[in-house]
C-alpha cells in the first residue's frame, strides 16, 4: 500500500493548487497518510501554551499532508473519499487539548471572566482517553475524526485552516471517521488531496476552540462520480455510519451555516431520489438532525443529516 510519511515536504500549511502531488494513486485504490498534531508540536512540556490567539495565528499551525493525485480526476467531477482507518499517536507523540485567551465560545468581548491560557497532555493511542480535570482524571472513550480535508481549488490560495465549499478544508466535523465516505468537488486535475487535523476527541461546536488534539495515520480510498452524474452537489457531503449528511461552513453565523446544510440535505433527497422539495422538506422538517461542528474564531460549521436507512427507504 502507498504510503506518506510526515515528513518536511509531504508538510504544507496551504491549500494550493501549484504545490507538486507527493504521491499517485489510482481510483478505488488504498493509500495512507501519515499527519502532523495541528499545533505543529509548538506545544511540549518545557513550552505548554500559547500566550493568546495572536500566538496561534502567527505560528505555522493546522498542517496537512499531500497532495495527492487521483488518476482520472477531471473538473467537475466529484471525489468519494472513503475512510478506511484512524490510527492515532502512531509516533509517540501525546495529544493536548488548551485554552487559549481570545479563543473559544467565550472569547472577547464575551468572556464573563479572564483566564489565563492552559494546556492538559493526554495519551491518545488507545480507546480510552483519561481527562485531567480538577484532582480527578475522568475515563472517556476516544472517537477519532479527521478535522481538516481538502481539496486544491482552481484559482484561489488560502490556509489550510479555512473553509469553503470549494476546498471544504477545517470542518471539524466528528462524522468524518473510520466508515464515512466525504463528497468533495475536483476543481483541478487529479483533485489533490490533502488532510490533517486529527482529533481524537471534541464536544459539539468545538467550544473551547480547541478538540483533543493528535497525530497519527489515516488509511482512505478515493472513488470517482463523474461529472454530469444526476445526483445534488454543492457542500460536502460526510455518508456513512448510519447517516446521510451534508456540511456547511459561514463565517460568524451558525444560522447561515444550518441553513446551507439543511438546504443542501434536502436538494440530494430532491434529484437523487426524485422526491418533491416540498416533500424532502416536510421529511426534514420531522426527521433531520443537525450538529454544530464548530463555532470558532469567526468559523461557524454546521452538519445537517438524516438517518441513512430513512433516506435508502425512499426508492427512486
Amino acid at each position: 500500500m502507498k504510503k506518506l510519511s510526515r515528513n518536511g515536504e509531504n508538510i504544507h500549511f496551504y491549500v494550493d493548487a501549484k504545490i507538486e502531488p507527493r504521491l499517485r494513486v489510482l481510483p478505488g485504490e488504498s493509500f495512507s497518510l501519515e499527519t502532523v498534531r495541528a499545533d505543529n508540536m509548538f506545544l511540549n512540556q518545557d513550552n505548554p501554551v500559547f500566550r493568546d490567539h495572536n500566538e496561534v495565528m502567527q505560528t505555522l499551525a493546522n498542517p496537512v499532508t499531500g497532495p495527492v493525485y487521483i488518476e482520472g480526476a477531471e473538473p467537475g467531477d466529484r471525489l468519494a473519499v472513503t475512510i478506511e482507518d484512524i490510527r492515532l499517536g502512531d509516533s509517540g507523540n501525546q495529544g493536548y487539548y488548551t485554552y487559549v485567551p481570545g479563543q473559544g465560545l467565550f472569547a472577547n468581548p464575551f468572556a464573563p471572566e479572564a483566564y489565563p491560557p492552559d494546556t492538559r497532555f493526554c495519551e491518545v493511542s488507545g480507546e480510552t482517553l483519561w481527562l485531567k480535570i480538577g484532582s480527578q482524571e475522568l475515563q472517556i472513550p476516544a472517537a477519532p475524526f479527521i478535522g481538516t480535508i481538502c481539496v486544491a481549488m482552481k484559482d484561489r490560495v488560502t490556509l489550510s485552516y479555512e473553509a469553503n465549499k470549494e476546498m471544504a478544508g477545517n470542518m471539524d466535523c466528528p462524522n468524518i471517521q473510520k466508515g464515512t465516505t466525504v463528497v468533495l468537488p475536483v476543481n483541478v486535475p487529479g483533485a489533490l488531496l490533502s488532510l490533517g487535523d486529527l482529533h481524537a476527541k471534541q464536544g459539539d461546536g468545538e467550544l473551547l476552540g480547541c478538540a483533543i488534539e493528535a497525530d497519527g495515520v489515516v488509511t482512505l480510498s478515493a472513488a470517482l462520480i463523474k461529472k454530469g452524474d444526476p445526483r445534488w452537489f454543492d457542500w460536502p457531503q460526510a455518508d456513512g455510519n448510519g447517516r446521510t449528511g451534508s456540511i456547511c461552513t459561514a463565517q460568524n453565523n451558525i444560522e447561515e451555516a444550518i441553513r446551507g446544510a439543511v438546504y443542501d440535505v434536502i436538494k440530494r433527497i430532491e434529484t437523487g431520489k426524485g422526491v418533491p422539495f416540498m416533500d424532502a422538506y416536510m421529511l426534514a422538517g420531522q426527521c433531520v438532525q443537525i450538529q454544530i461542528c464548530q463555532m470558532i474564531t469567526g468559523a461557524c460549521t454546521a452538519y445537517a443529516f438524516f438517518d441513512e436507512d430513512l433516506v435508502n427507504s425512499l426508492n427512486r
